[in-house]
């Protein structure tokens, strides 16, 4: 069985730091595809030192190149190595291989649920969650094959999860949760160490929200369409090869230039 974990490191090494101790080169049961998005000296000095490891595939953007890209990057990389497990991790949860291990294993056993959540300690609520959501995932084939690409529209963070939800419910498809994980996960660690990037995030994911919005007619739990945008021509799905541009210009975003940091 191989497992990859698709990681992007952009101010906590604590991920980083879990994929180190679970890569065994006499046991190659984890490969990493690895996205660096930032240019603190210390994260990138830690990818650096990843990335000659066996199994580790280093990507040093040094730019905030948006969640979904990576994602998506990271996802089909690994589906094309033909990985058995993708997982995709925040760079701020710490794991165990064991924990890899319990979520590799329910994600093999429910091949019909898009995703798979695991449960952990919060650090920021100061209690266990049942689900870490998708701080910390399963996704299985089935999603990439239903659903397509996260949409690379929101960027560079929040709001691209629940898109995927919801056109996940819209599909018929349900997640699975993996329950006796012991993830610890620190909680927005990037904005909340960066007092420029919270900064930013307050214009950048107001705009994920105003583009969210307009894609499906309110927010997150108050979606009206059943189509992207109102439009009977688009489908849920956002095939991997259009997903720079999924919607055309008429819809897609323009705005990039937003994200200094």
């Amino acid at each position: 069985m191989k497992i990859t974990v698709v990681l992007i490191a952009y101010s906590s090494p604590a991920c980083l730091d879990s994929v180190r101790k679970a890569l065994n080169p006499a046991e190659p049961l984890l490969e990493c595809q690895l996205f660096l998005h930032s240019t603190y000296p210390q994260i990138a000095e830690a990818c650096a030192a990843c990335a000659p490891l066996p199994g580790v595939f280093y990507y040093p953007h040094g730019s905030n190149r948006g969640v979904s890209r990576s994602w998506n990057d990271g996802i089909l990389a690994a589906q094309s190595r033909q990985s058995d497990v993708v997982v995709v991790a925040n760079d701020d949860v710490s794991f165990s291989l064991d924990d890899l291990k319990k979520l590799a294993a329910k994600s093999l056993a429910n091949p019909d649920r898009y995703i798979v959540s695991c449960a952990g300690y919060h650090l920021g609520h100061r209690k266990r969650v049942a689900s870490m959501g998708y701080s910390f995932f399963a996704i299985n084939p089935i999603a990439f094959e239903k659903l397509g690409a996260f949409d690379e529209n929101i960027f560079p963070a929040y709001c691209e999860d629940q898109d995927y939800a919801y056109r996940a419910h819209l599909a018929g498809l349900s997640e699975e949760n993996c329950a006796d994980t012991e993830l610890v996960h620190a909680g927005s660690h990037s904005i909340n160490a960066d007092p420029a990037l919270h900064r930013q995030n307050l214009l950048t994911q107001a705009l994920n929200v105003r583009y969210y919005k307009r894609k499906w007619g309110g927010f997150a739990g108050a979606e009206v369409f059943r189509k992207p945008f109102n439009d009977p021509r688009l489908d849920l799905y956002i095939a991997p090869p259009q997903r720079q541009h999924p919607y055309g210009p008429s819809h897609d975003r323009n705005d990039r230039h937003i994200v200094r940091i």
